[in-house]
Parts: structure tokens; sequence; C-alpha cells
């Protein structure tokens, strides 16, 4: 016999739980954004950086004094990033973890719900 696992709703909902991504928006509590996001500080700010194979580790300098993770949702397709950008993240000892934004939307809510020390970048 199968057990059977309930999920139960993360009642810690805040500002910055994503609550859908869809047609190219990224939707959260009180606001919704269709340009390149990064979350960091319990803030939410615009990323200057227009494609993600475009980012660079000077791109990401002051947002990864402060954690140990870096997520970025590359948008509706997964894009591999730039390879000096990742061997330098591994320089680092920071991790890294890219994926289309749909799904990296999900991994957002639950770095969040963990209250994993993270940042966030999003491509609508």
């Amino acid at each position: 016999m199968l057990g059977i696992m309930e999920l139960v709703e993360d009642k810690n909902v805040n500002n910055f739980n994503i609550k859908k991504y869809s047609d190219r928006t990224i939707y959260f509590l009180n606001s919704n954004y269709t340009e390149p996001i990064v979350f960091h500080d319990n803030n939410i700010l615009t990323f200057s950086v227009l494609r993600p194979e475009s980012i660079t580790i000077k791109d990401l300098h002051n947002y990864l004094i402060s954690v140990n993770l870096l997520l970025i949702g590359t948008g509706e397709k997964n894009i591999i990033l730039n390879q000096e950008l990742i061997k330098h993240l591994h320089k680092l000892n920071k991790g890294l973890e890219f994926m289309n934004t749909e799904s990296a939307c999900k991994t957002h809510n639950l770095l969040l719900s963990e209250k994993r020390s993270f940042v966030s970048i999003l491509y609508p």
C-alpha cells in the first residue's frame, strides 16, 4: 500500500512570494513585472542586463557578498549561461541554479519558505 502525503499551503505568505508566471509576466502579491528583476535582501529591483547569457560576474558582484546561492530564471526556455560566469561562481564557492523562469519561480518560493539566503534573477 502506498502512503499518501498531503501538501500543506505555506501560511507564511509575504510580498516576495511569486503568485504566478504567465504571458512573460511575473506576478507578486502587490506588483507584477515584465522586465528582468533581481530579488536581493528583501527587495525587488530592475536588473539591467537584458539577456541572461550576457550576465558577467561584474553584474553580480554586489549581490553575491551576502548569499551562497544564485537562482536565475532564463525566460520561457532554459538558456545556458556564460561559461566564464559559471566557472567564476564555482571558484567563489557560490551555488548556481539556472532554469526556465516558470521553474525558477517555484524554486524561488521554495527557497523563501525554507528561509534560505539567496538571490533570484528572473527574466520574464
